[in-house]
């Protein structure tokens, strides 16, 4: 099993839940997320939240799904950012985690 998390900007929100009905993921959950940046840490993901003090409202998304559905969720992400231009502005962030225990 893998935990999928999907990070988007609040105007990506309506996409996001496209691509998961399209790859048939029966069940998530999403949260309300607001983001900063700190002038302290500065990583090699210059579009990931706003610089400045107002930060940028998010919407994070997790599901819990066999590999070969995240994989197909994790290539449409990358599909979508190229087609659309996000890759440049506001890319979808993705992630794939190995569930290794649950109870």
């Amino acid at each position: 099993m893998k935990l999928l998390i999907i990070l988007s900007i609040e105007e990506y929100t309506d996409d996001v839940r496209k691509i998961l009905a399209r790859q048939k993921v029966p069940i998530y959950s999403e949260t309300n997320v607001h983001g900063f940046r700190t002038d302290e840490y500065q990583p090699d993901i210059t579009n990931w939240f706003a610089g400045d003090d107002h930060g940028v409202y998010s919407t994070l998304f997790f599901s819990i799904q066999d590999g070969a559905c995240v994989e197909r969720v994790l290539e449409e992400v990358k599909a979508y950012n190229k087609e659309t231009g996000a890759e440049k502005q506001n890319p979808l962030h993705a992630y794939s985690l190995n569930v290794e225990e649950s109870a």
